[in-house]
């Protein structure tokens, strides 16, 4: 009984922890929650869809807290209709590629590439920090082939697909970066990891007993993320978003070897 009281308190803390900064960088839970549930004894598969059903939350928290403040941001209609339709159908083909694939060299590249990202948002001032007036044709299809790529990793590895999204969201759609994390929230974190956990769902096992403790965590601590995210300045939420990449692809990385 102390032990399993143990594993939940430690359960409840880090992923509170980990989806409150996921929620104000844009992502990075998974970098955290995914090897914690690794670590606590789960195979991987049943540890991907436990993690995503649970991370659901993370988009409904914000959403939440987004709904009590409704001018904090807009839904831009072209981005939101591509990572409805295109982005979903690549988790799901990436949901059913990682049953059968191994992963230790894709999270080895994955973790220099969100290093890289981190430290080069960490460097550049005015990353995110105004609108692109007008986005190119050359522009959308680039960024949808990115989201493409990006939706195949959130039904994959279910790490680094937040982080890369808003860093898409903000370099080739030419969103605000705190606006950009929302979008983020709302596709990545709500629909996308929804249709992942259906799709790792009919195909493996989700330990449900700890699935009411991470909702709860994971709900939180986006709730009180959010509420940070609307308040802190662009400058502060970049430095946030680099320092989180760049731990996230040193964790990613280390889970590797």
């Amino acid at each position: 009984m102390g032990a399993d009281l143990l594993d939940e308190i430690i359960l409840f803390t880090v992923s509170f922890a980990a989806n409150l900064f996921a929620s104000v960088s844009g992502g990075g839970a998974g970098f955290v929650q995914l090897p914690l549930l690794i670590i606590m004894g789960l195979p991987f598969a049943a540890a991907l869809g436990t993690h995503k059903v649970a991370v659901v939350f993370l988009g409904v928290g914000a959403l939440s807290k987004k709904f009590m403040n409704k001018s904090a941001f807009a839904l831009d209609k072209q981005v939101s209709l591509i990572m409805i339709f295109i982005g979903c159908p690549a988790v799901v083909a990436g949901c059913l590629i990682v049953i059968n694939v191994s992963s230790q060299a894709a999270e080895i590249v994955l973790g220099l590439i969100t290093i890289a990202s981190g430290i080069y948002t960490l460097f550049k001032k005015q990353f995110g920090a105004a609108e692109l007036p007008q986005r190119s044709l050359k522009r959308t299809l680039c960024g949808t082939a990115a989201l493409i790529l990006i939706g195949l990793l959130s039904g994959s590895l279910s790490s680094g697909a937040g982080l890369f999204s808003t860093l898409s969201l903000v370099m080739i759609f030419g969103l605000e970066l705190k606006r950009a994390i929302l979008h983020t929230m709302v596709f990545v974190a709500t629909l996308w990891n929804a249709v992942g956990a259906v799709t790792i769902g009919s195909v493996t096992a989700i330990y449900w007993p700890w699935v009411p403790l991470l909702i709860a965590a994971t709900f939180s601590g986006s709730f009180v993320g959010t509420a940070l995210l609307i308040k802190l300045p662009v400058k502060a939420v970049r430095i946030v978003f680099s320092l989180v990449a760049v731990i996230s692809g040193v964790t990613l990385i280390a889970a590797a070897f």
